[in-house]
């Protein structure tokens, strides 16, 4: 009984790993990356670094 047990508590926090994601990008708290492909913007002639959040696909630029 006690394998049983276990197993219902490991799909559990299964879900809380899996929701975990989105409660933390609807409170302001993204897992940015950064995207390699556009690295100068043409408009203003400068340097360009954006991100994009893994989980909700925001993305965000910075000029260096």
């Amino acid at each position: 009984m006690s394998t049983i047990t276990h197993i219902k508590q490991f799909k559990k926090q299964q879900l809380k790993k899996k929701n975990k994601a989105k409660t933390l990008c609807n409170s302001g708290f993204h897992q940015w990356e950064i995207i390699y492909k556009d690295q100068f913007d043409v408009k203003r002639g400068c340097l360009i670094t954006t991100y994009q959040c893994k989980h909700c696909k925001k993305s965000k630029t910075n000029s260096a």
